[in-house]
């Protein structure tokens, strides 16, 4: 698909979320790097000024955020734009999040910090594992000069401070403008284009940070299911995703 008819598409599809004609302008993007960004896993999208409070309802919008996002909202724990776009282009990976296929293990479980005690690091073993691939990861090779093995078993800090200006450095783009999406950007193309994120058991790191410091996560069988955890919390189920701004 060229830029062109990419465009079109968005424009039907966004239409077809709100009910009502959405108007976009065109993106400051060439065909050139529209279709590198395509061939690495990448889908260009718009997203519009729109504020996604809980007593919105749009055609499109089938499994809204769970309570609990909007109550930490309610309680001033996450900023009110949290649940807000703003009318911007944006570049992400549409890739498929892989099933669970490996035990539940995370960096809270007592056997872990045993074992710790007695300086086993359980983590480096879980790092090896790669039978949880994300779809045509472009990223594999950088992760497995980190000593990864997939997008598994990562820390929020690791991803953020390690892995990003790498995928950047690689993507020939500036690093501020790749980042985890926010969690309402994530609920809301999931619900207009990609459902099958909501397929699987394992999870997502996302952009958004409490007030006290920990990241939202979610994604588990759900586009809706909102958590948190500390930006130092790795689980064999955790993964990630890119969104890049233009």
């Amino acid at each position: 698909m060229d830029l062109s008819s990419s465009l079109k598409k968005e424009k039907d599809a966004l239409s077809n979320f709100f009910g009502k004609e959405i108007n976009i302008f065109q993106p400051e993007i060439s065909e050139k790097d529209f279709k590198k960004f395509s061939q690495l896993g990448f889908d260009l999208h718009f997203l519009p000024k729109t504020d996604f409070s809980q007593d919105k309802d749009f055609p499109g919008w089938k499994e809204k955020p769970s309570k609990n996002f909007y109550q930490l909202i309610k309680e001033e724990k996450l900023p009110y734009k949290s649940i807000q776009l703003f009318d911007q282009w944006i570049f992400i990976e549409k890739r498929k999040k892989p099933k669970k296929n490996f035990w539940w293990i995370s960096k809270d479980d007592i056997w872990i910090k045993i074992l710790k005690k007695i300086r086993i690091d359980f983590r480096k073993y879980c790092q090896k594992i790669d039978s949880q691939q994300y779809e045509n990861d472009f990223i594999l090779p950088i992760l497995k000069e980190l000593g990864f093995s997939s997008r598994f078993s990562l820390t929020w800090h690791e991803i953020d401070e390690i892995i990003r200006p790498k995928v950047a450095k690689l993507l020939g783009i500036n690093q501020e403008k790749i980042r985890l999406p926010r969690f309402i950007e994530w609920n809301f193309l999931g619900n207009l284009f990609y459902q099958e994120w909501a397929k699987t058991e394992t999870w997502e790191w996302f952009s958004d940070r409490l007030l006290t410091g920990e990241c939202l996560t979610g994604g588990s069988n759900s586009l809706g299911i909102c958590g948190w955890d500390p930006p130092h919390f790795w689980s064999t189920i955790l993964g990630f995703r890119f969104l890049i701004e233009i």
